[in-house]
C-alpha cells in the first residue's frame, strides 16, 4: 500500500476489521498483523501514516468482541506487541488502555518489554505536555500507576518497573 492509499482508505479498512473482529477475532488479529508486515516501510514514513496503522490495530484490539483476545494477542504475538508499543505513533490513551490490561496479567517479562518499547518508541516526545497529542513516558507511567489503586492490582515488581 502507498501512504496515500492507506490514508484515503482507512475508514474502509477499519470497517473490514470491525466486521472480521465481530465474526472471528483471531482472524482479525492475523489480518491486522498481515497489514503491518506488508507495510513496515510506512512505520516511519510520517506521523499521520504511522498513526493510521496504529488506529487500525487499536480498532481490532479494542473491539467489543475482542476484550479477551486483546490480552492474548498482545501477550502471545511478539511482533504485534513490538510494533504497537514500540514502532507506531499509537494514541497515548490507547497505549495506556492496552498496557494496563496486559500488565494486569502479572507477567513481569512482558510488562518490562512493553515499558522498554514505549520508552524507545520513535514517536515518544518527553517534552510533550499532558494535554498534547504527543506522549511522554512520564505521562504514560503516571496514568498507569494512577489507575493501579482502583482496580489494576499490579505486582510490586511491575510497579517498580513503571517508576
Amino acid at each position: 500500500m502507498t501512504p496515500e492509499f492507506l490514508l484515503e482508505n482507512e475508514k474502509q479498512l477499519g470497517l473490514e476489521i470491525d466486521a472480521l473482529t465481530a465474526e472471528n477475532p483471531t482472524a482479525a488479529v492475523e489480518f491486522v498483523v498481515n497489514i503491518l508486515k506488508e507495510n513496515e516501510e510506512l512505520f516511519s514514513h510520517s506521523r499521520a501514516v504511522s498513526a493510521c496503522l496504529a488506529r487500525l490495530v487499536s480498532r481490532c484490539l479494542m473491539h467489543r468482541k475482542n476484550k479477551d483476545g486483546m490480552i492474548k494477542a498482545l501477550s502471545e504475538n511478539e511482533y504485534l506487541r513490538s510494533v504497537y508499543f514500540g514502532k507506531l505513533n499509537t494514541y497515548k490513551y490507547s497505549l495506556i488502555f492496552t498496557a494496563k490490561r496486559v500488565m494486569r496479567k502479572g507477567d513481569v517479562e512482558i510488562s518490562r518489554e512493553i515499558i522498554d518499547l514505549i520508552k524507545n518508541n520513535p514517536y515518544r516526545d518527553d517534552t510533550a505536555e499532558d494535554y498534547s497529542e504527543r506522549f511522554s513516558w512520564k505521562f504514560i507511567a503516571k496514568k498507569i500507576l494512577d489507575s493501579q489503586e482502583e482496580y489494576l492490582k499490579l505486582s510490586d515488581e511491575i510497579i517498580e518497573l513503571l517508576k
